[in-house]
């Protein structure tokens, strides 16, 4: 389950971290292809581990995929730091509308990693509409009064609090798991 647990992590996460530190050895363009091209490789390991199309990564993988080629293509780093935005706030208006009609939209993009109650999942997507609705805002303001070596910075930030936040929805997940599931609810695989 740990091991799950970390390449879950590394999946979620590697690309945009090797993207972070790069961006301070290299170029935001190279910095980019390396992020795009290891998305890619994210994105194939994830489906060959689960054997299944996960929703989630794979729409924030073509996301990445889409506005890194564009900022290659261009060199012009608007085009990633953009995504940011648009990306968040898709997901925040999302996750908001299904809230207000009392559908949880996290479960279906979740269900192979947490088994938790619908009030569980009802909580989950609240914290993720206002984190995507705040990292919607701080990265509009950060593209709009930031140079792109700057953002980086910005973006190194909210990467971190990301992960942060992130790990701490297993709290919640503990508190909120089926009987089926493991001590951290997370789903066992049968």
């Amino acid at each position: 389950m740990i091991l799950k647990l970390i390449l879950n992590l590394s999946i979620e996460f590697g690309p945009i971290i090797a993207f972070l530190i790069t961006s301070e050895i290299y170029s935001f363009i190279t910095a980019t292809t390396i992020f795009v091209i290891l998305t890619i490789i994210s994105l194939i390991v994830g489906f060959l581990e689960r054997s299944e199309i996960a929703w989630f990564p794979l729409i924030v993988g073509l996301s990445v995929v889409v506005s890194g080629t564009l900022t290659i293509i261009f060199d012009n780093p608007f085009y990633l730091i953009l995504k940011d935005t648009l990306y968040n706030g898709a997901f925040a208006i999302i996750l908001l509308i299904g809230l207000y009609y009392k559908k949880s939209l996290l479960k279906p993009l979740f269900k192979g990693l947490f088994s938790m109650t619908d009030r569980g999942w009802t909580i989950l997507t609240g914290r993720w509409a206002i984190t995507f609705t705040i990292l919607t805002i701080t990265n509009e303001i950060a593209r709009v009064y930031l140079m792109p070596d700057n953002w980086i910075i910005y973006k190194s930030i909210a990467t971190v609090g990301t992960i942060i936040f992130s790990l701490y929805q297993f709290t919640l997940s503990k508190k909120e798991r089926l009987p089926d599931s493991s001590p951290w609810g997370m789903r066992i695989d049968n």
